[in-house]
């Protein structure tokens, strides 16, 4: 097997097949038939992954977006951290590495045969600075040039900038008239944050900035679906570290806020690591 081969998919053929599953029911083309009857009811509805609700073909609300929402008009939101909560006790970051299409196609460009790069392992922490910062602490305390409060991680936000920023003046000619400097500012956000550092990086949006990855990630700890390393059984092979979407050693860090719990090093030879769902680590902190 050649150590410069980039798989990632190869050996989870089951999370590859989710991914698209998922790609396809978040931002199916088969829900725009009946999309006045349903995009009411939806629209309200969270979603467990970052996704923007302005995407021409999606019906579904993304958690950030409503809690910046409720946040910027002084109401909290119990529903959508209600959803957020109870999958991050249940399953951690799975949703990252399972359902998330943005997760889905920051790995796909990274398949370009072009030379990787890692970085260092304290980038990680600009996520939780986004987190607290632009998503929760912003909307609340700055105004913007009308005195009122704003989504302000929505504003620069690469998700909604490639899904529904990109996509809209192209379906929508009647408002491309709107477009402005804003909107190039976000246009060069999403290459020099998203695309071209995925050709280097494994999922660089999630390890770095990600707020919704961030909120996961404190949860993985103590929900209750967790990976078990057993180190007799590991061969010091090294596989589980290259199929690692993040750019994680699983043989260290598989109870890091940073993983995805994708599964990948689970597949390989030595099953060393294998998941667990269970209430243990509950019960000893309890």
């Amino acid at each position: 097997m050649k150590k410069n081969k980039i798989s990632l998919f190869t050996h989870n053929k089951a999370r590859l097949f989710v991914l698209f599953l998922a790609l396809f029911v978040i931002n199916g083309h088969f829900y725009l038939r009946y999309y006045e009857n349903v995009m009411e009811v939806l629209k309200h509805i969270p979603i467990p992954v970052i996704n923007c609700y302005s995407t021409p073909s999606t019906v579904f609300a993304c958690p950030v977006g409503l809690l910046q929402h409720f946040i910027a008009i002084g109401t909290f939101t119990f529903a959508t951290m209600g959803i957020l909560i109870i999958f991050g006790a249940l399953i951690g970051r799975w949703t990252c590495g399972w359902l998330c299409p943005f997760g889905f196609l920051q790995e796909f460009i990274y398949h370009a045969p072009i030379k990787k790069i890692s970085i260092p392992r304290w980038t990680g922490i600009f996520k939780y600075l986004v987190l607290f910062g632009l998503v929760i602490l912003a909307p609340r305390f700055i105004t913007n040039e009308l005195g009122l409060a704003d989504t302000w991680f929505c504003k620069v936000c690469p998700v909604g900038c490639l899904e529904a920023g990109i996509p809209v003046p192209i379906v929508r000619p009647d408002i491309r008239y709107l477009i402005g400097t804003m909107y190039w500012i976000k246009i060069v956000i999403l290459f020099v944050t998203v695309l071209i550092p995925s050709l280097f990086i494994k999922r660089p949006f999630c390890s770095v900035f990600c707020p919704l990855g961030a909120f996961y990630g404190m949860f993985n700890n103590i929900s209750l679906l967790k990976l078990k390393f057993n180190k007799n059984k590991c061969n010091s092979c090294g596989l589980c570290k290259r199929e690692c979407p993040i750019g994680l050693d699983p043989t260290k860090d598989y109870g890091s806020p940073d993983c995805i719990l994708c599964m990948n090093c689970t597949k390989e030879f030595c099953n060393a690591i294998t998941p667990h769902f269970t209430l243990k680590n509950i019960k000893e902190k309890l």
